[in-house]
């Protein structure tokens, strides 16, 4: 028989070392794992802007969010949208003109984003109908690649 001392004593410390011997047995997350992807991360996503309401156009919204500790160049001259695996060469204009934050893309701060749309007519680059894959890049990072459906009644 234990005596009741010795077991309060004796069961936290057996507890802490098993506690203790599985936690050094977990891996640790390396520099490569997902868990540890800290930079700039983008996203896309489109609509389709119906025809009786303006030009039929294709409105693609873009957002760009720094995860990391340190503030980021966003290096917008690089920013490119990708159709059916070929970059748009009018890139540069298409995010170049419109609204934009003052001064204009630079540096995002740790936790910032940008979030941006831009339309782009239908009858310009998403004909003829169909499905059209769509993403965009810069020189530090790649969005999703998502679909567009274009169909006779979205334009």
């Amino acid at each position: 028989m234990v005596r009741p001392s010795v077991a309060r004593i004796v069961c936290p410390v057996l507890l802490t070392v098993v506690v203790a011997a599985q936690t050094a047995t977990q891996k640790t997350p390396s520099k490569g794992d997902a868990l540890n992807c800290h930079g700039l991360h983008a996203g896309i996503r489109a609509q389709i802007i119906p025809p009786y309401t303006e030009t039929p156009s294709v409105m693609l919204t873009f957002v760009l969010l720094n995860d990391s500790e340190i503030p980021l160049d966003v290096e917008s001259g690089s920013w490119r949208i990708v159709i059916n695996g070929s970059e748009l060469n009018d890139s540069g204009m298409i995010f170049g003109n419109g609204p934009g934050v003052v001064g204009g893309y630079k540096v995002l701060k740790p936790g910032e984003t940008y979030e941006l749309a831009k339309a782009l007519p239908i009858a310009e680059y998403f004909l003829p109908n169909g499905q059209y894959k769509v993403s965009w890049k810069g020189a530090a990072f790649q969005s999703p690649t998502i679909t567009v459906t274009i169909t006779p009644s979205s334009h």
